[in-house]
């Protein structure tokens, strides 16, 4: 059943004096109409008012590996010709480690019923595990999987991925990225990204390639991933998986959710929540600063300060002439609902089947 606040009275009818009403919200509908003429303008256009196209790049197949399609898959890595697998959901969640030819798992750990496992990354020969919002990440051994530590983080966990095993960057389904370039403060850091210019939510997965300068990241429910620079928060290009998914997977099959390049051969991996398939595939980023071509831009704020003036005089005027029109109205009404008259209840029902 659907709970509304604004339901009806009894038998669908709601109790109101219709012409009271009627010229209560013909005064509203005025109001509203004077605010959003005479509203002020904001007095400063932002700085950064840069426009660009994202470029879309098709992904070429190479190959595809069996993926356990009852894995609700939340991270991706390749290390030591392996796939590390990081499957979320409380009760279900847990890192494995997976056969790249056969896709086979060959080891897991699973997680207390407690934690909705998220992202992962390798760190320093190690496995970093994030939660969704338990605040905690877990470390692992990269041999066994082990549980052999943990730390603690604000705020939610989505996707992680690190730099050289010197700087960590965090998703946290906002439209920021969160980073932290030195071992005392965690993800201390914040870089805006901006998708043609601008912002954009629910980042997700995410995978650090070409030494500190871009990130590969999706977004949820998207069937896309997208390069982000780090230096600005830009996304130029972006790779349309949506013909790979429709022609490989099945209508069960959940999100894209697991993103990862594979350091012998420099191509990517991509898989998702309960996909039937890992996909490798080859990308041509290419000619990235060619892709970001700026279409226009606005170097310096523009101001507006008299027409601020102006609007806010406006609206004061409007809103003297309007509060009259409604203090009239009102000593005029209200002979109406001082001394309601007294009606037999065979009249309130017959009232009510109007």
């Amino acid at each position: 059943m659907e709970h509304r606040s604004d339901a009806p009275g009894p038998k669908g009818r709601a109790f109101s004096n219709r012409r009271g009403c009627g010229t209560r919200t013909s005064i509203l509908a005025i109001f509203c109409i004077f605010s959003s003429i005479f509203s002020p303008v904001s007095s400063v256009v932002s700085e950064n008012s840069e426009v660009w196209q994202v470029a879309v790049v098709e992904p070429e197949l190479i190959s595809q590996v069996p993926h356990d399609d009852s894995a609700f898959t939340q991270g991706l890595e390749i290390y030591s010709g392996k796939f590390y697998e990081s499957t979320g959901l409380y009760g279900e969640s847990s890192v494995r480690i997976v056969n790249m030819e056969t896709g086979q798992i060959e080891t897991q750990y699973n997680l207390s019923d407690d934690y909705f496992a998220e992202g992962l990354t390798i760190w320093n020969n190690s496995v970093i595990q994030l939660t969704w919002k338990e605040n905690i990440a877990f470390i692992y051994d990269t041999d066994s999987l082990q549980q052999i530590g943990n730390f603690s983080y604000q705020g939610e966990g989505w996707g992680i991925c690190n730099f050289d095993e010197t700087e960590l960057w965090l998703s946290d389904g906002s439209g920021h990225l969160k980073y932290s370039n030195n071992s005392t403060v965690l993800f201390a850091n914040s870089l805006e990204v901006l998708v043609g210019g601008g912002p954009s939510e629910r980042w997700n997965e995410l995978e650090c390639i070409d030494t500190n300068e871009h990130i590969l990241a999706n977004k949820w429910f998207d069937d896309s991933i997208y390069l982000i620079q780090t230096s600005n928060g830009y996304v130029c290009q972006k790779v349309d998986f949506s013909s790979i998914r429709e022609e490989f997977e099945l209508e069960s099959s959940g999100v894209l959710n697991g993103i990862a390049q594979d350091p012998k051969t420099g191509n990517y991996w991509i898989t998702g929540k309960n996909w039937s398939n890992y996909y490798e595939v080859k990308i041509d980023f290419s000619n990235l600063s060619a892709n970001c071509q700026i279409n226009s831009s606005s170097d310096s704020p523009v101001d507006c300060l008299d027409c601020e003036k102006e609007n806010q005089i406006g609206l004061v005027y409007a809103t003297i002439v309007l509060a009259l029109i409604w203090l009239t109205y009102t000593s005029i009404s209200k002979r109406q609902t001082e001394k309601p008259p007294i009606i037999s209840k065979d009249e309130q029902e017959a009232g009510e089947d109007v």
